[in-house]
Formats: C-alpha cells, sequence, structure tokens
C-alpha cells in the first residue's frame, strides 16, 4: 500500500488544521501574549518569590505586614468607628428633620403675619389712618 502525500508528512496536516482553527479565532496563537506575574521586589526567580512570600508570612512585623494583633486592633477600632458613624448619622437624620419642622413653622408663621398685616392695613384703610412696619431685618 501506498501513502498519500499527506501520509507521508503528519505534521503537515497538524499545521493545516492550527492555521484553520487560528483563522477561525481571528489571530495567531503566537500574537497573543501569554500571562505574566510580576515577582515581588528583590525576587529574581518564582522559587524566589516563594520562599520570600513564605518568610514573611511566618514572620510578619519585620515585613511590614500586618500581625493578628494587628488585626484584632484594627477590627475594634473599626467597629468602634462604625458604630459611632451610625450614631452621628441617626443624628444628622433626626436634625435635618427637625430643622424641617422648623424651616415648615417659620413659613407658616409668616403667612400668619402676612394675613394680619393685610388685615391691619383693611382697617387702616378703613379708619382713614396710617400703619408703620417694623421687620426684624430693619432694626
Amino acid at each position: 500500500m501506498s501513502s498519500g502525500p499527506r501520509d507521508s508528512n503528519p505534521d503537515a496536516t497538524q499545521d493545516d488544521s492550527n492555521q484553520t482553527d487560528d483563522a477561525a479565532q481571528g489571530g495567531d496563537v503566537a500574537e497573543s501574549p501569554g500571562m505574566t506575574i510580576p515577582l515581588p521586589e528583590g525576587s529574581t526567580s518564582v522559587s524566589d518569590a516563594i520562599v520570600t512570600n513564605r518568610e514573611m508570612l511566618r514572620d510578619p512585623e519585620n515585613h511590614g505586614l500586618a500581625t493578628d494583633g494587628d488585626i484584632e486592633n484594627l477590627s475594634g477600632a473599626m467597629e468602634s468607628l462604625s458604630a459611632k458613624v451610625e450614631r452621628v448619622n441617626h443624628q444628622h437624620e433626626d436634625g435635618a428633620a427637625r430643622l424641617t419642622e422648623l424651616e415648615e413653622l417659620a413659613e407658616r408663621q409668616q403667612q400668619q403675619i402676612d394675613e394680619l398685616q393685610s388685615m391691619v392695613s383693611s382697617l387702616v384703610d378703613i379708619l382713614g389712618t396710617e400703619a408703620e412696619w417694623t421687620t426684624f431685618d430693619e432694626e
């Protein structure tokens, strides 16, 4: 049995199918960048980086990392601050509600003052006299 030209070069078939797959994907595999992970400062290889990271985890305070005690202290401080922030937010909401009430009260009182001034002006016209108005911002 004789083999055809394809059987004589098995890599050719492999290359043809790869080119077809690459064309279907829209680019060459060789052109796509590989994944890169930056090494920690001072590391020259991956194994060196692993050793450095292990040392840092064994002795965190000498490498500027937080220790269990630091984390507990920070967690406690965060809980305390969160509670304070919640109280301040509640006070702010209460203050805002009270301010809204006061603004509405002042608006109603101003309407009443305007109505009273209008009534007094009508009475002054009926009686034929004059009236002078003094407001807080004129004093």
